[in-house]
C-alpha cells in the first residue's frame, strides 16, 4: 500500500478490523480480505494508493456481503486511510501514539491512555472523519474521557496545560532553548519506575519551585542536579542514581538495543511499549512484522515454516529420516528453523540502527540472542531479556483476553490448541537464558515487569561504565 509518507505492506488484518464492528462474522471478514489481496495480485497491482484499495475493498464487500454492508462501510474512514489534524496551516496525520502520550501527560495510566486513544480513533473512523481541527479533536477526546472515566477525568485532561508558561531549558552545547515540559520531566521519572501520578506530582513541584524563584531559564545540568537532589530526599540514593544513569543514556552517543524475547501471550509487546516510552526510544520493531515482510516476499513452497506460527512451524517440516525424532524435538526444530529465517531481518535492522546511532527495542518470540550477533555490536549497548509467564492458568487467560480485545481477530482456540507447544518453547527459552546469563522478567504484572526491566538496564549501564573506565 502506498501512502504519502512511504510504502507499507498490505495488512489483511486492517480490512478485517473494518468489517468486524459492522457485525460481519470473522470467517466472512477474513474471506473478503483474502479476496481483495488475490484480486490486487491478479491485476498486477503491487503498490496501490489507499483510494484504490478503498474502491476494491468496497466492491468486494458489496459482492460478498451485500450492498447494505458496503453502504455502511463507505460512510467510514477505513483503518488504512489517514485522518489529518489541522492546526493553522499545518496538517499532520492523527496518531494514537501521540494522543496516548498526551493522555499519559494528563496523569492517566498507560492502559487507560491507550484504551482512550483507541476509542477516539474508532469514533472518528465510524463518523467518516477525514480531517479534523486540533480544537475539535480536543473536544472529542474530552467527551470520550468524560464518558469513560467521569467528569473529574475530563476536567483533568482539559486542564493539563494550566501551568504552561515562559520557562526555558538551556542546553550546555549552545543548542536552542526548549520550553520546560512537565511531561518530559515526568516521562524521565517514569523511566526510573515512578507511577504517572507520582511522576507528575514531582514535576509540578519542580516547576512551581522554579517559578517561585522567578526563573526564566535554567541550564540542563542544573535542572538534572535539582531533580537528583529531590529524588535523594524523596526516594533515596538508589533511585536518584538510577535517574542519572538513565539520563546519561538519553544523551549518550552510543545507542541502546533492548532485546525482549518470550513466547506468545506473556506480555512482550506491552512491556516493549512501556519501556520505549519511559526511555524516549521511538523505534519498536516486533519480530512478527519482519516475518510478515518475509512471508509477502517468499512463497510458502520456498520456506513453508515461515507461513505458520512459531508453535506450529513443525507441521511444515519434512519427516525425520531416522524416524526417531520425538514430538518435542520436532517442535523445537520447526521453531528454530523459523527463528533462523527471521533473524536475518532482525540482524539487518540492528546493523542499520548501529550505523545510524539509533536506539531500538526489538520484541518477539523470534528474539533469541544467540541468533542476533552482528558485526557492529561494539557500537551499541545491547540489553537482552526474556519475559516468562510461569502461571499456566494466567497464561491461558491472556489468550481469552486477547481474543476479546481484538474482536476475535486473534481467536483463543488456535493458541489453546497448541498450548503445550507454546509452553514447551518457553521451557527451552528459559533454559537457554539461564545458561547464557540473560535476565528473566516475570510477566504476571506489568508494573513489576517494567521495574525489573529497568533494574536490568541500569545494571547493564553500570557494567558498561565500569568497562569503559577500566579501558581508560
Amino acid at each position: 500500500m502506498r501512502l504519502r509518507r512511504g510504502r507499507w505492506p498490505l495488512s489483511k488484518g486492517l480490512l478485517v478490523e473494518a468489517l468486524l464492528p459492522l457485525g460481519v462474522p470473522l470467517e466472512a471478514a477474513q474471506a473478503v480480505a483474502h479476496t481483495v489481496e488475490e484480486r490486487l495480485k491478479g491485476e498486477g497491482q503491487l503498490a496501490v494508493p489507499p483510494r484504490v484499495l478503498r474502491k476494491v475493498f468496497l466492491e468486494e464487500v458489496a459482492r460478498a456481503l451485500g450492498e447494505g454492508v458496503a453502504d455502511r462501510l463507505s460512510r467510514q474512514t477505513l483503518p488504512f486511510e489517514e485522518i489529518l489534524v489541522l492546526q493553522g496551516r499545518k496538517r499532520r496525520p492523527f496518531s494514537k501514539g501521540l494522543l496516548a502520550r498526551s493522555l499519559e501527560e494528563a496523569g492517566f495510566s498507560l492502559k487507560e491512555a491507550h484504551d482512550l486513544a483507541k476509542e477516539v480513533e474508532g469514533f472518528l473512523r465510524q463518523e467518516g472523519v477525514r480531517q479534523i481541527s486540533a480544537r475539535r479533536l480536543e473536544e472529542v477526546v474530552a467527551q470520550v474521557v468524560g464518558r469513560a472515566l467521569g467528569k473529574g477525568a475530563r476536567r483533568r485532561y482539559l486542564q493539563r496545560q494550566a501551568f504552561a508558561g515562559e520557562l526555558f531549558v538551556e542546553e550546555e552545547s549552545g543548542e536552542p532553548r526548549m520550553p520546560f515540559s512537565k511531561g518530559i520531566l515526568a516521562q524521565s521519572l517514569m523511566g526510573i519506575g515512578f507511577s504517572p501520578e507520582r511522576a507528575y506530582q514531582l514535576a509540578r513541584e519542580m516547576e512551581k519551585a522554579l517559578r517561585q524563584e522567578g526563573r526564566k531559564v535554567i541550564r540542563r545540568n542544573e535542572l538534572r542536579e535539582r531533580v537528583y537532589q529531590a529524588l535523594l530526599k524523596e526516594a533515596g540514593e538508589e533511585v536518584a542514581r538510577r535517574y542519572l544513569l538513565l539520563r546519561s543514556l538519553r544523551r549518550s552517543a552510543r545507542p541502546v538495543h533492548i532485546l525482549i524475547g518470550g513466547v506468545t501471550g506473556v506480555g512482550k509487546s506491552v512491556l516493549a511499549s512501556a519501556l520505549a516510552y519511559r526511555l524516549g526510544i521511538t523505534h519498536i520493531v516486533p519480530s512478527d512484522a519482519v516475518r510478515e515482510v518475509f512471508r509477502a516476499s517468499l512463497s510458502q513452497d520456498l520456506l513453508p515454516t515461515l507461513h505458520l506460527s512459531t508453535f506450529e512451524a513443525w507441521k511444515a517440516l519434512l519427516p525425520d529420516l531416522g524416524g526417531e525424532e520425538s514430538h518435542e524435538e520436532r517442535v523445537m526444530r520447526g521453531f528454530l528453523d523459523q527463528v533462523a529465517r527471521v533473524a536475518v531481518g532482525l540482524r539487518a535492522i540492528q546493523e542499520r540502527s548501529a550505523l545510524e546511532g539509533t536506539s531500538i527495542v526489538l520484541e518477539g518470540v523470534h528474539v533469541v540472542p544467540r541468533y542476533l550477533d552482528h558485526p557492529y555490536r561494539e557500537r551499541v549497548l545491547t540489553v537482552p531479556m526474556l519475559v516468562v509467564l510461569q502461571d499456566e492458568k494466567l497464561h491461558r487467560d491472556r489468550f481469552l483476553l486477547r481474543d476479546w480485545e481484538t474482536a476475535h481477530a486473534r481467536p483463543q482456540e488456535k493458541y489453546l490448541t497448541h498450548f503445550a507447544e507454546i509452553r514447551l518453547i518457553q521451557e527451552h527459552l528459559l533454559r537457554w537464558a539461564q545458561e547464557e546469563g540473560i535476565p528473566v522478567i516475570p510477566g504476571e504484572d506489568l508494573d513489576e515487569a517494567v521495574e525489573k526491566a529497568l533494574e536490568v538496564l541500569v545494571a547493564y549501564l553500570e557494567a558498561h561504565g565500569s568497562r569503559e573506565a577500566a579501558r581508560a
